[in-house]
């Protein structure tokens, strides 16, 4: 039972993210400070996880995934509702107060600038860990109407749902290579590739949609495209903020969804960094970061078998496999997005694997392109790099 119970870690994390929201005041920074200490802590102590475990009630895998976007709603509640001056939106001050006793109207009064920023970083870590990451699971599955609908309302909460046609029709098709947006280049800052990437991937999926719409006779403006259709989900959101704390409202939402669409670009950044595939060459588990940290694994549902995501990208979390010899990275998530926060740290943890990747992955045409980059990446360990011979990582 473990095996199923450990994947509803993401939701304790954000049931205590919106714990927190209801405490007001400092508490609001609850979810952010525990998601850090748990899952950076949690991977440098419980190891890997190199499991291939058969799941036979698949039904409550899933429960986890749907189920997931109502406990965000419920967790950003709260959060609109600490943004409000006055008022009691949707009443939920007084259900609390009835139920539980806690008078958030005194906490509300408590709450200032400093608190409602830690609204903002936390509930953007968990639209980014909960939201996107499971959004992203759940839109891979092209074949099912109501995955495609509870995810994008997932991604709307990053003002990301073209992230739900550039990711699976362009990225997985063109990672590693120049056409990628979403792939990082050698001596990249991870600052300026989160700009890069997103405005990108949002062009590459208008295109997109385009295509696919003028086959059929149909302007991209039009209600039957993605594209618009995906703007409103996220005005809803918007809406909703305004709604409960007007501008402030909106601000916070807004904070929330840039922070957490951020920490999407942050794991975009590393899951491919450097990483070289020749145009039109099979997709495969090495041209993919790979990471099997126990934590990170749970909490993710498995995000971080990224070797394997891309060698299938349709097949479900479960049934991802560790594959322990791709290319790997030394930490967890978390802990990673944490490093490339700083890019001088992180390009001399990633220099001698790119190394070792060059000399034990690549293809010679691969090496080649490699080469090229190396000469561009501004980092002099690699621009004078012409040995291929193996390099300990």
């Amino acid at each position: 039972m473990n095996k199923y119970v450990r994947y509803f870690l993401m939701w304790l994390l954000m049931l205590i993210t919106a714990a927190g929201f209801v405490l007001g005041g400092g508490w609001m920074w609850l979810g952010y400070v525990i998601s850090l200490i748990f899952v950076i802590g949690g991977d440098a102590v419980a190891g890997d996880d190199l499991t291939e475990p058969q799941y036979r009630h698949t039904w409550l895998l899933n429960l986890q995934l749907y189920g997931s976007l109502p406990v965000l709603l419920l967790m950003l509640a709260p959060l609109a509702w600490m943004t409000g001056t006055n008022g009691d939106w949707l009443g939920l001050g007084a259900l609390i107060q009835s139920v539980t006793g806690w008078d958030m109207f005194a906490a509300r009064e408590r709450t200032g600038a400093l608190s409602l920023w830690g609204g903002v970083m936390s509930a953007g870590l968990m639209v980014a860990t909960a939201g996107t990451n499971i959004g992203h699971e759940l839109t891979h599955r092209t074949w099912s109407p109501a995955a495609q609908i509870v995810g994008r309302w997932m991604l709307a909460m990053t003002c990301d749902t073209s992230f739900s046609i550039e990711h699976v029709y362009g990225h997985h098709n063109n990672l590693g290579t120049a056409r990628d947006p979403a792939t990082a280049r050698r001596g990249e800052n991870a600052w300026a590739f989160i700009v890069r990437s997103a405005v990108g991937q949002s062009i590459n999926a208008w295109r997109l949609e385009r295509e696919r719409l003028a086959k059929k006779g149909i302007s991209v403006w039009s209600w039957r495209s993605r594209m618009p259709r995906g703007i409103a989900m996220s005005l809803v959101y918007c809406a909703a903020f305004y709604w409960a704390g007007g501008v402030t409202g909106l601000v916070i939402f807004l904070g929330t969804a840039v922070w957490g669409r951020s920490l999407l670009e942050f794991v975009n950044y590393f899951e491919h960094y450097g990483l070289v595939r020749v145009a039109g060459a099979p997709v495969e588990p090495r041209h993919s970061w790979n990471t099997n940290k126990r934590v990170s694994a749970f909490t993710l549902y498995n995000l971080t078998r990224h070797s394997h995501h891309h060698a299938e990208g349709d097949a479900p979390f479960w049934k991802l496999k560790p594959y322990p010899g791709a290319p790997t990275l030394k930490h967890g998530y978390l802990t990673t997005i944490c490093i490339t926060m700083v890019p001088p740290v992180w390009h001399r943890l990633m220099i001698p694997k790119l190394k070792k990747w060059d000399a034990h992955y690549a293809t010679p045409a691969e090496r080649a392109l490699a080469a090229e980059q190396n000469a561009r990446s501004g980092l002099p360990e690699l621009m004078g790099e012409s040995d291929w011979r193996p390099t300990a990582a």
